[in-house]
Protein backbone atom coordinates (compact mmCIF):
# COMPACT_ATOMS: atom_id res chain seq x y z
CA UNK A 1 0.00 0.00 0.00
CA UNK A 2 2.51 2.72 1.00
CA UNK A 3 4.72 1.81 -2.16
CA UNK A 4 1.61 2.66 -4.40
CA UNK A 5 1.43 5.67 -2.60
CA UNK A 6 4.92 6.39 -2.65
CA UNK A 7 4.74 5.56 -6.37
CA UNK A 8 1.59 8.28 -6.67
CA UNK A 9 3.41 10.94 -4.94
CA UNK A 10 6.33 10.63 -7.62
CA UNK A 11 3.58 10.55 -10.31
CA UNK A 12 1.70 12.96 -9.53
CA UNK A 13 5.59 15.62 -8.82
CA UNK A 14 6.27 14.61 -12.32
CA UNK A 15 3.14 15.72 -13.76
CA UNK A 16 2.09 18.94 -11.63
CA UNK A 17 6.24 19.96 -12.31
CA UNK A 18 5.45 19.56 -16.42
CA UNK A 19 2.34 21.33 -16.15
CA UNK A 20 3.93 24.04 -14.48
CA UNK A 21 6.10 24.45 -16.91
CA UNK A 22 3.82 24.89 -19.43
CA UNK A 23 1.43 26.87 -17.58
CA UNK A 24 3.71 29.82 -16.01
CA UNK A 25 6.38 29.89 -17.84
CA UNK A 26 7.89 32.87 -16.63
CA UNK A 27 7.62 32.16 -12.91
CA UNK A 28 9.58 29.06 -13.60
CA UNK A 29 12.49 30.96 -15.31
CA UNK A 30 12.02 33.31 -12.10
CA UNK A 31 12.58 30.13 -9.66
CA UNK A 32 14.90 28.12 -12.10
CA UNK A 33 17.22 30.81 -12.51
CA UNK A 34 18.22 31.37 -8.86
CA UNK A 35 20.50 28.66 -7.08
CA UNK A 36 18.66 28.36 -4.50
CA UNK A 37 15.12 27.04 -6.33
CA UNK A 38 17.32 24.14 -7.70
CA UNK A 39 19.03 23.53 -4.47
CA UNK A 40 15.71 22.73 -3.22
CA UNK A 41 14.58 20.73 -5.92
CA UNK A 42 17.66 18.62 -5.60
CA UNK A 43 16.47 18.03 -1.98
CA UNK A 44 13.69 16.90 -2.56
CA UNK A 45 14.87 14.73 -5.38
CA UNK A 46 17.17 12.77 -2.79
CA UNK A 47 14.74 12.78 -0.54
CA UNK A 48 12.23 10.76 -2.70
CA UNK A 49 14.99 8.39 -3.41
CA UNK A 50 14.97 7.24 0.10
CA UNK A 51 11.93 4.25 -0.12
CA UNK A 52 13.51 2.72 -2.81
CA UNK A 53 16.34 1.71 -0.76
CA UNK A 54 14.81 -0.35 1.64
CA UNK A 55 12.59 -1.91 -0.86
CA UNK A 56 15.00 -2.63 -3.08
CA UNK A 57 14.32 -4.43 -6.56
CA UNK A 58 15.37 -3.87 -10.34
CA UNK A 59 12.95 -1.20 -10.25
CA UNK A 60 13.16 0.88 -7.39
CA UNK A 61 17.41 0.70 -7.73
CA UNK A 62 16.53 2.30 -11.05
CA UNK A 63 14.38 4.99 -9.56
CA UNK A 64 16.67 5.73 -6.68
CA UNK A 65 19.93 6.11 -9.14
CA UNK A 66 18.12 8.23 -11.56
CA UNK A 67 16.64 10.32 -8.68
CA UNK A 68 19.79 10.36 -6.38
CA UNK A 69 21.97 11.60 -9.95
CA UNK A 70 19.26 14.32 -10.35
CA UNK A 71 19.33 15.36 -7.06
CA UNK A 72 22.78 15.34 -6.22
CA UNK A 73 23.47 17.04 -9.04
CA UNK A 74 21.15 20.18 -8.82
CA UNK A 75 21.86 19.96 -4.76
CA UNK A 76 25.22 20.45 -5.35
CA UNK A 77 26.34 22.23 -8.85
CA UNK A 78 22.53 24.02 -9.00
CA UNK A 79 24.15 26.47 -11.55
CA UNK A 80 25.35 24.20 -14.24
CA UNK A 81 22.17 22.36 -13.33
CA UNK A 82 20.72 25.67 -15.21
CA UNK A 83 23.13 26.07 -17.92
CA UNK A 84 22.56 22.62 -19.26
CA UNK A 85 18.83 22.54 -19.74
CA UNK A 86 17.23 26.11 -19.63
CA UNK A 87 18.26 28.01 -22.88
CA UNK A 88 18.45 24.14 -24.74
CA UNK A 89 15.00 23.63 -25.89
CA UNK A 90 11.55 25.41 -24.56
CA UNK A 91 9.31 24.65 -21.75
CA UNK A 92 7.17 22.46 -23.91
CA UNK A 93 10.18 19.79 -24.67
CA UNK A 94 10.35 20.21 -20.87
CA UNK A 95 6.89 19.08 -20.05
CA UNK A 96 6.66 16.32 -22.25
CA UNK A 97 9.94 15.00 -20.59
CA UNK A 98 8.21 14.79 -17.54
CA UNK A 99 4.88 13.93 -18.35
CA UNK A 100 6.57 10.89 -20.51
CA UNK A 101 8.75 9.68 -17.54
CA UNK A 102 5.96 10.17 -15.29
CA UNK A 103 3.69 7.92 -17.52
CA UNK A 104 6.84 5.15 -18.14
CA UNK A 105 7.06 5.20 -14.33
CA UNK A 106 3.60 4.00 -13.55
CA UNK A 107 3.53 1.48 -16.35
CA UNK A 108 6.27 -0.50 -15.50
CA UNK A 109 5.32 -0.70 -11.85
CA UNK A 110 2.07 -2.31 -12.91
Amino acid sequence: MFKTIYLSVVVVVLILSGIWHISAPQMTERWISRGNGIRLFGALLLELSIPCVWWGGWYYWILFGGLTISGVLRLCFPQSSLRSIWPTYPNWVQTCLLVEGAALMWVLHS
